[in-house]
């Protein structure tokens, strides 16, 4: 599973509480409790949200990548930016780290980093990417012995994946450092070799945004596993055009029994790099479900490496959600950093909306002490964002027609999030009544 929005005041994901509905937890004058408890709640109606909209590509869609040429990630490196991704591998007290862990774990953040680095630079942003935590030369990954047994964590035989999120958290802040400070990418040796419906028992992919220095993705250790992961980048590019059947267990973005080899990985993979877009404040996107990494595109990620693929066929982010990343303090080398308070953002009551309508309009004003940079609208309906625009200056009138599916009578949330120069974010809801 790989989902979550934000909830009110908090800024994580830019979802509703999957990372729209978290206002801003910067510049709110709220400690460390607060936005771990907001970060709770939003990744508590991610998780429910996403269980209960989540759409799986048609089987079989992904064309195998039949070209001789690959693109090749480039190699990860220390970028030198003052906010980096911190790595933790997680290992309960009865169970022991894979191996090669370090090596496996190198060529997951490389293809993640790829990822992000190469659509940043598509969408304009050359430049930009992400940066991890290095030491002696290579990406430094800590090794954290959890306090209990596996079945204390993933809550055997129950296996919900948030008691994890509230269980390996805790641990990783303690020894790690706190979740409102530091960017957390966690890998939990938590899952259970038993059957189940999809993937590994105990699965988990979740990610959160704290603030704007910091969040978190916690991610189930069943991609590091021999079968799926390499101890090299040219040895995982031969893994993504691999379709030998993997008997006995269902992919979740495939949804047949014995998957490809490789559509396991998309689902790892790729849920790392969609979980980590939560943790820097985007919601989902299903405008263009198989494209976009916050909708289903990543678990399409071996488009990207065909060296003839069409580009228009390749993953990446939408030009909105590539907005909010690029103006993020872990992508944004001019990001000012001295900037402590977020934007603030009000929003007109709506007139009431016709049932039928495929139009939203929205009116309201965004300003900032220094710095206004971009916006972002989430309808809660769809699950998706819904439009964006640039925004310059310290005043900026939000006026947008947002096109969405056909209105039903009732009431819907319209999420919009406004994104500063300093990275700090601020979240407003307008409810709109169609009848």
């Amino acid at each position: 599973m790989s989902w979550f929005p934000p909830p009110q005041g908090v800024q994580l994901p830019v979802e509703q509480p999957e990372t729209h509905q978290a206002g801003e937890l910067q510049g709110s004058g709220m400690g460390d409790a607060a936005a771990r408890r907001r970060a709770w709640q939003a990744v508590e109606i991610a998780v429910a949200l996403c269980l209960a909209t989540a759409t799986l590509p048609a089987a079989g869609a992904n064309p195998p990548p039949g070209a001789t040429h690959l693109n090749r990630p480039e190699p990860l490196r220390d970028g030198g930016h003052s906010h980096k991704v911190r790595v933790t591998y997680f290992v309960p007290t009865d169970r022991e780290p894979t191996a090669d862990w370090r090596a496996k774990m190198t060529v997951v953040t490389t293809f993640v980093a790829d990822l992000y680095r190469r659509d940043l630079a598509r969408h304009g942003w050359k430049g930009r990417r992400l940066d991890f935590e290095f030491a002696s030369g290579g990406l430094l990954v800590r090794l954290l012995r959890g306090k209990h047994k596996a079945a204390h964590y993933n809550g055997d035989p129950e296996f919900k994946p948030l008691r994890q999120w509230r269980t390996i958290l805790p641990e990783v802040e303690a020894a790690v450092g706190k979740a409102a400070k530091n960017l957390h990418v966690v890998f939990a040796e938590t899952y259970d070799d038993g059957p189940t419906k999809f993937e590994w028992r105990g699965g988990v992919a979740l990610g959160a945004r704290y603030t704007a220095d910091g969040g978190a993705g916690l991610f189930s250790a069943w991609i590091l596993r021999d079968e799926f992961c390499a101890t090299t980048v040219d040895g995982q590019l031969k893994f993504l055009a691999d379709e030998t059947p993997i008997q006995g267990r269902v992919a979740l973005g495939c949804g047949r029994m014995n998957s490809p080899r490789f559509e396991f990985i998309e689902d790892g993979f790729g849920a790392v790099a969609h979980e980590m877009g939560h943790a820097f404040g985007l919601p989902h996107d299903h405008r263009k479900d198989r494209q976009y990494v916050m909708g289903n595109g990543f678990r399409s990620l071996r488009r990207n490496y065909p060296g003839q693929g069409p580009e228009q066929e390749q993953v990446g982010f939408s030009p909105e959600h590539a907005r909010i990343l690029a103006r993020s303090r872990f992508f944004a080398p001019d990001a000012d950093l001295a900037d402590a308070k977020a934007p603030r953002v009000e929003l007109e009551p709506p007139a009431k909306l016709k049932a039928g309508a495929r139009e939203v309009p929205v009116r309201g004003r965004a300003t900032d002490d220094k710095a206004l940079a971009a916006v972002i609208y989430w309808w809660r309906p769809m699950d998706s964002t819904v439009g964006g625009a640039e925004l310059t200056g310290t005043t900026a009138d939000l006026a947008a027609t947002l096109p969405v599916r056909p209105l039903k009578k009732g009431k819907a949330d319209l999420i919009v999030t406004v994104i500063d120069h300093g990275g700090n974010m601020r979240t407003a809801k307008v409810t709109c009544e169609v009848e």
